[in-house]
């Protein structure tokens, strides 16, 4: 799979956002399942990359008038500091999304804290009728600060990371615009305090088409024999989840107490981390829960381990001293898949 090069010129956008959330209870004209937060705020800041640094170029801020969710969960109220007042002071997404594409400017790079920004303003624009597919590359940053941190294996928040480089905190937390301010200079902080080509390859290794799907769940029947259910998830483990054919097999799947995981590559659509979990069904029977995801450095850093742990310790693993160690290294994701096969 060719990866985006950084090349002198390249620019990135760090952006944030902020969303309201449905208030229980209250009666909306849209099905709130599927829209689980409303865009309020878009803050976003541009650098451009030369020469092993990143130059500050602009900053975006923009305040989104909701159609929907126009007074605010006392959640969002609280952590934002934000008014009911205040939601009436900006544009609607239409116009404030179209500020923002044309602050980006063409061929990009996207990136933010985690993934939950980008796939909430494509849901909030398929819910507006508007196009939902970004077109744009995105990097998440969250994952390379652990990584070049020394703190792998754990999902740390901004507000830590500006601690941890002990970034001057000139601005209030939970406002997009600061939030994306913060996460800029978390960015310029990790290119600047590591080596610069290792730094450089790890991001295009990161970067992703979030118009692409990235997790794939899947379950097996439930039945008497648990190796007949590991037999049967690990054919789908080993296979490509978008174009079904078989996968160049970085690690073949083994099993660790009730897990399983494998990574594999191909050619066409790239690298897939896979875990599945052994399970009880509620009637008896014994089943398994597997998810596929675009494998992140995170993600290939955590099987490294993982394989080491096996070839050491076989399928026992090492000694666990509390239950909860057994699912230390569980996104939420994996915790959440379901007999059904879907992600809660």
């Amino acid at each position: 799979m060719k990866r985006r090069q950084i090349t002198d010129g390249s620019c990135f956008i760090v952006f944030d956002m902020e969303w309201n959330q449905a208030i229980p209870g209250k009666h909306y004209d849209i099905d709130v399942a599927s829209l689980s937060g409303e865009i309020i705020e878009i803050g976003a800041v541009k650098y451009i990359y030369r020469d092993g640094r990143l130059h500050y170029e602009d900053v975006f801020s923009c305040d989104i008038r909701p159609h929907y969710y126009k007074k605010l969960h006392y959640h969002v109220k609280r952590v934002t500091g934000k008014t009911n007042a205040d939601l009436q002071n900006g544009v609607y997404l239409e116009s404030g999304y179209r500020a923002f594409r044309e602050f980006c400017g063409k061929d990009a790079i996207l990136a933010g804290w985690g993934t939950s920004d980008p796939d909430m303003l494509k849901k909030n624009l398929k819910i507006r009728r508007m196009n939902d597919q970004l077109g744009i590359d995105f990097v998440d940053i969250q994952p390379l600060f652990s990584a070049f941190t020394g703190d792998k294996g754990h999902q740390r928040s901004v507000e830590f990371a500006v601690d941890y480089y002990g970034i001057a905190k000139s601005e209030t937390f939970h406002s997009a615009t600061a939030d994306a301010r913060y996460t800029g200079e978390i960015l310029c902080c990790i290119l600047n305090n590591n080596d610069t080509e290792e730094v450089l390859d790890t991001i295009s290794k990161a970067i992703v088409n979030p118009d692409v799907k990235r997790d794939y769940s899947f379950v097996s029947p439930v039945g008497q024999n648990g190796e007949a259910a590991v037999d049967y998830v690990n054919e789908f483990i080993v296979k490509c989840p978008r174009c079904g054919l078989p996968l160049k097999m970085i690690y073949e799947p083994f099993r660790i107490r009730k897990s399983i995981y494998a990574l594999g590559e191909c050619a066409e659509d790239g690298e897939f981390y896979a875990r599945a979990r052994i399970k009880k069904g509620k009637e008896g029977g014994i089943y398994t829960a597997a998810l596929m995801r675009l494998a992140s450095p995170m993600d290939i850093w955590m099987i490294k381990e993982k394989k080491c742990e096996f070839d050491e310790f076989g399928v026992n693993g090492k000694p666990v001293t509390r239950p909860e160690d057994d699912n230390k290294d569980m996104s939420d994701d994996d915790k959440n898949v379901n007999v059904n096969g879907k992600n809660e």
